[in-house]
C-alpha cells in the first residue's frame, strides 16, 4: 500500500493518486465546447434563427455551476444582445410564448427544472436544454425542447465550460436579434482549451506547467479572488468556488474594496514581526502571525495594465489573465469607458483562466492524497 502523497513532477504517483479519473475528467473541457460547436453545425440551433422573443429566461435550479456559468455570460453578453435576460433559481409565473426558457443544470433530477420545462411547454414557451436530457426531466418535457444538453460525459465539477460555451451558442442562434460586437468561434475557444490542457499535462514539469505553479501559490496562504469588472468578479466566484470543490482549498471571492481593507489589517497585524527576526523564538515570542492573504486578481490580456493600475491600492497582487506575460504584444491602455466594459471576447480568456484554475485544483487534490 502507497502511503504519503505524491510530488507535482512525480508523474507516476499522480496517475496513482487520481484514484477518482480528475485528471481526464478536467482536461475535457475542449471536447464539451467541441461537442457544442458539432450541434451548432449540425443544425440543432435552428429553430431559434427566426425567433425575437420578449426574454431570454435562464432557469438554474440548485445547479450551483451552472449559476456561475450564467452570471459569467450575461456579465459579457447582456449589454451586447438586444433582448432582455432574466436569470432565476425557478421559473417566473409570467412566461409565455413569446420567451425563450433555457434549462441549465447538472441534475436531471432537479424538481426546479423539470417543473419550469413543464411549465414551460404548457404555455408554448421555446425551451432549450442545456441539463443532462434523462429522468425526471425527460419525463417532465414529453419530448418537447431543442435538445443541447450535454454530449461529453464528465464530472459535473468540470462541466463550468460547457455550460458557458451553451448559453453563448443560445444568444448567437438568435439571428433575428441585434447581437453587437462579435462573440468568439465556439471551434476556436475548443482549440484554446485544448491547448491549455496540453500544456498542463502532468508529464510537464513544474516550471513550465501553469496550472503546477498556480496550485504551488494556492497551497502556501489564505487567498482572496477578486476583480474589476462583473465578469471577471464573475470569474472570481467561480475560481473561489472551484478550488474549494475540487481542491479542498478554502478559499474567498470578495470586491476589491473589502479585499483592500483585508490587506491593510494583515499587514496591520503583522507590522515588523519578530518571526522575521533569526532571533525569534516561539517559546518566547510566541505563535508567528497569520500570513497575510494572497490575492489573485481576474483579468483579461488586453485589459491587465489597466487592472494592475486600478488595483494598486491592494498591495501585492497576482493578475490572472489566461496568458502568460510572453505572449500578450504589449497591448495599447485601453480607454475608460472599455476598462469598465466586459465583452463576449472576453469569454476566451475567461475560459482559459477557469481551466487553469481547475487543474491546479485537481493538482492540489492529488497532493494531498493519502492511501
Amino acid at each position: 500500500m502507497r502511503t504519503g502523497a505524491p510530488d507535482l513532477d512525480d508523474v507516476e504517483e499522480l496517475i496513482a493518486a487520481d484514484v477518482e479519473g480528475l485528471l481526464q475528467s478536467v482536461a475535457l473541457a475542449g471536447a464539451q465546447v467541441r461537442s457544442v460547436s458539432e450541434a451548432q453545425r449540425e443544425g440543432v440551433l435552428e429553430p431559434l434563427a427566426g425567433l425575437r422573443p420578449r426574454s431570454v429566461v435562464v432557469v438554474t435550479g440548485a445547479g450551483a455551476i451552472a449559476r456561475d456559468a450564467v452570471d459569467l455570460v450575461v456579465a459579457t453578453v447582456a449589454a451586447r444582445v438586444d433582448v432582455p435576460i432574466v436569470t432565476a433559481p425557478t421559473l417566473p409565473g409570467w412566461i409565455g410564448p413569446l420567451d425563450v426558457v433555457v434549462l441549465a443544470g447538472d441534475d436531471a433530477g432537479d424538481r426546479a427544472l423539470a417543473d419550469a420545462g413543464a411549465r414551460a411547454g404548457r404555455r408554448r414557451a421555446e425551451i432549450v436544454i442545456l441539463a443532462p436530457l434523462e429522468g425526471p426531466l425527460r419525463e417532465a418535457l414529453g419530448g418537447n425542447g431543442i435538445d443541447l444538453s450535454p454530449r461529453v460525459g464528465v464530472d459535473p465539477r468540470f462541466r463550468f465550460a460547457g455550460h458557458v460555451v451553451a448559453l453563448l451558442a443560445v444568444f448567437v442562434a438568435l439571428s433575428e436579434v441585434r447581437f453587437t460586437g462579435s462573440a468568439p468561434a465556439i471551434a476556436d475557444i475548443a482549440e484554446t482549451l485544448d491547448a491549455e490542457a496540453a500544456t498542463n499535462h502532468p508529464s510537464a514539469e513544474s516550471f513550465r506547467n501553469r496550472a503546477k505553479l498556480l496550485a504551488a501559490r494556492l497551497d502556501d496562504r489564505p487567498v482572496v479572488w477578486t476583480g474589476d469588472t462583473p465578469a471577471s468578479d464573475a470569474a472570481a466566484r467561480r475560481a473561489a468556488r472551484a478550488v474549494l470543490a475540487i481542491g479542498g482549498i478554502v478559499s474567498a471571492a470578495a470586491e476589491p474594496a473589502d479585499v483592500g481593507r483585508l490587506v491593510a489589517e494583515a499587514a496591520r497585524r503583522s507590522g515588523s514581526s519578530t518571526a522575521d527576526s533569526i532571533f525569534y523564538d516561539p517559546e518566547i515570542d510566541g505563535p508567528p502571525p497569520s500570513p497575510a492573504p494572497r490575492v489573485l486578481v481576474m483579468s483579461t490580456p488586453a485589459r491587465e495594465w489597466t487592472t494592475r493600475r486600478r488595483l494598486l491600492g491592494l498591495g501585492e497582487i497576482e493578475v490572472i489573465t489566461g496568458a502568460e506575460a510572453d505572449e500578450v504584444s504589449s497591448p495599447a491602455p485601453i480607454g475608460p469607458d472599455e476598462s469598465v466594459t466586459d465583452t463576449p471576447a472576453d469569454l476566451s480568456a475567461y475560459l482559459v483562466s477557469l481551466l487553469r484554475i481547475e487543474m491546479a485544483a485537481v493538482y492540489l487534490r492529488l497532493v494531498g492524497y493519502e492511501s
